[in-house]
C-alpha cells in the first residue's frame, strides 16, 4: 500500500490540504462574518469616493468609461450605507444583504468555500485511482500534483473574485481572476482526464 500511494503522495497532501482550506474558510465566514461585510463595504465606499472626486474635479474616465460611481450607484445606495453611518448595526448587516452586490459577493466568497471541499476531496480519489492503475509512475505524480494545484487554484480564485466584486463590479471582477481560474480548471481536468484513461484502459485491456 506504502509503495502503491508513494507517486502520488504529494497530490494526496495538497488534496488534504484543500479541505483543510475549505473548513478553515468555513469557520471564518461565520465567525468573520461582520468583519468581512465591513471590508466589503470599505472597498465599495472607497471606489465611490473616487467616483465623487472625478466627478467634483472634472476629469474624464479613460477610453470614455463612465465613471465608477455612476456603475454602482444603483447598487451601493440606501440603507445599507446610510444605517451603517448611523452605527444601526443591525439594520447595516440587512443592507447590506439586500444589496444585490454585497450579496453576490458574498455569495462568491461561500463558493470559494464549496469548490475547495469538493476539489480538494476530488483530489484525493483522483490520486488514490491514478495509484491504482497502470500508468507510469511519473504520469500518476503528474495527475495527482495537477489535480491538487487545480483545486487549490480555484477555489482562490472565487475568494479573490468575492473580494473585489464591490469595487470592480460584477463583471469586471469576474473577468479580473479569469487568468488564475482558468489555469485552475485545466490542471483539474488534465487529472481526471489522466484518471478515466487509464481506469478505462485497466478495465478493458487483456490481462
Amino acid at each position: 500500500m506504502r509503495e502503491a500511494i508513494r507517486p502520488v503522495r504529494i497530490g494526496v497532501l495538497l488534496g488534504l490540504f484543500g479541505l483543510v482550506f475549505g473548513i478553515g474558510w468555513a469557520i471564518w465566514l461565520v465567525l468573520g462574518h461582520e468583519r468581512i461585510h465591513a471590508s466589503l463595504e470599505e472597498r465599495a465606499a472607497a471606489i465611490e469616493r473616487t467616483g465623487v472626486e472625478a466627478a467634483v474635479t472634472g476629469h474624464a474616465e479613460p477610453s470614455g468609461q463612465k465613471p465608477v460611481l455612476k456603475t454602482h450607484s444603483h447598487t451601493h445606495g440606501g440603507d445599507g450605507h446610510n444605517n451603517a453611518a448611523k452605527g444601526d448595526g443591525a439594520s447595516a448587516q440587512k443592507g447590506v444583504h439586500e444589496n444585490p452586490v454585497m450579496a453576490l459577493a458574498h455569495t462568491r466568497l461561500v463558493r470559494g468555500h464549496l469548490h475547495a471541499m469538493g476539489l480538494g476531496l476530488a483530489t484525493v480519489v483522483i490520486s488514490l485511482i491514478m495509484a491504482h492503475t497502470s500508468a507510469k509512475t511519473w504520469i500518476k505524480t503528474i495527475a495527482s500534483i495537477s489535480t491538487g494545484l487545480g483545486g487549490l487554484i480555484y477555489p482562490l480564485a472565487w475568494v479573490i473574485m468575492g473580494y473585489r466584486t464591490p469595487s470592480l463590479g460584477i463583471d469586471a471582477a469576474e473577468a479580473s481572476v479569469t487568468t488564475i481560474a482558468g489555469p485552475g480548471v485545466a490542471l483539474v481536468l488534465l487529472g481526471i482526464a489522466a484518471a478515466t484513461a487509464f481506469l478505462l484502459k485497466d478495465m478493458f485491456s487483456n490481462r
